[in-house]
């Protein structure tokens, strides 16, 4: 990681670097709870779609850290200590930045296209996660079991990012808000090496993470994260779009190839090096799931498909 990447992640980010730092220390796998039709999808297409953001299962979430947001910019305490702050580095800037982020809500809201996973420990192997096969899936729940390398991965080759939710109630939130105007004041130097337009790109990307990756404190125990592609923003030529109707919804979808571009260090994404275990969920169809999805590794190339399929013993109907 470069200098500008790790000052920006120490001063403006450290929510990523403490839960990245947590995914590498235990040993944490991601995982996707979703149904076998979605899954098998993935695996036969070798692709992972990113859907837009009103398509999630609460849309209220963006309308949440925006809420938290605007409360908290403006408000007399938190609020008016960063704009103080930020006009006494550089004189003017307030008033770029507001009109910037105002300008690009719109697109949050209606061009930003997500793909959810959770954190996953090694002791939910064998049975998954009981809440997430209540909410997910359906009658045919499936989880995808995935390796971390190309979540963590330093490239931009698809112009999307990783992020990991922050569950925040507007109180929380103040404090966090707190804390980053305490880290810019204390690094001034830094953020004068940086120059104007620069400091301000970042306070840009801490708002639209703000809108993008903070959710309600009573989901935290879903632990997740989100690659999130803002193609109005910037879009690759790597990531395929096609209308694709999903529940009776017709709708456009974002696609990210499963392969890998080690010319571009972006490696462990083909099929077998990505999909770690399948957790066939509980259902009346275990048998028959069980038996596609190892047909659908081995016809990914995965020599050691039947070992990487397993059916949770939860028995929830």
């Amino acid at each position: 990681m470069v200098d500008e990447e790790a000052n920006f992640f120490t001063i403006f980010s450290p929510h990523y670097l403490e839960r990245a730092k947590r995914v590498q220390e235990q040993n944490l796998k991601f995982v996707q709870y979703t149904s076998a039709e979605a899954a098998a999808n993935i695996l036969r297409t070798e692709e992972v779609w990113l859907r837009n953001a009103q398509c999630m299962n609460d849309y209220s979430e963006i309308e949440h850290g925006l809420d938290c947001l605007i409360r908290t910019f403006q408000n007399e305490q938190e609020g008016a200590a960063f704009r103080t702050l930020v006009e006494e580095i550089y004189p003017g800037i307030l008033a770029e930045l507001i009109s910037l982020f105002d300008s690009w809500v719109p697109y949050f809201r209606n061009g930003t296209y997500i793909a959810c996973v959770s954190e996953h420990p090694v002791s939910e192997d064998q049975y998954g996660r009981l809440s997430m096969w209540r909410a997910y899936g359906g009658d045919t729940p499936v989880a995808l079991v995935l390796n971390k390398e190309p979540f963590l991965a330093e490239t931009d080759i698809f112009h999307a990012y990783t992020s990991p939710v922050a569950y925040l109630d507007t109180d929380n939130f103040k404090n966090h808000f707190s804390a980053l105007t305490g880290r810019i004041d204390s690094n001034r130097e830094v953020i004068m090496q940086l120059g104007q337009q620069k400091f301000k790109d970042c306070l840009f990307e801490v708002f639209k993470n703000c809108i993008l990756s903070v959710k309600h404190p009573g989901f935290e125990e879903e632990r997740e994260w989100r690659v999130v592609y803002s193609p109005a923003m910037r879009r690759s030529d790597h990531v395929k779009t096609s209308m694709e109707t999903i529940n009776g919804v017709p709708q456009q979808v974002h696609k990210i190839p499963l392969k890998n571009f080690p010319e571009d260090g972006f490696e462990g994404a083909s099929i077998s090096d990505f999909i770690a275990r399948i957790i066939i969920g509980p259902s009346d169809q275990q048998e028959v799931l069980f038996s596609t999805f190892v047909s659908l590794l081995q016809g990914a190339g995965c020599a050691d498909a039947v070992n990487r399929v397993h059916k949770s013993g939860i028995p929830l109907r």
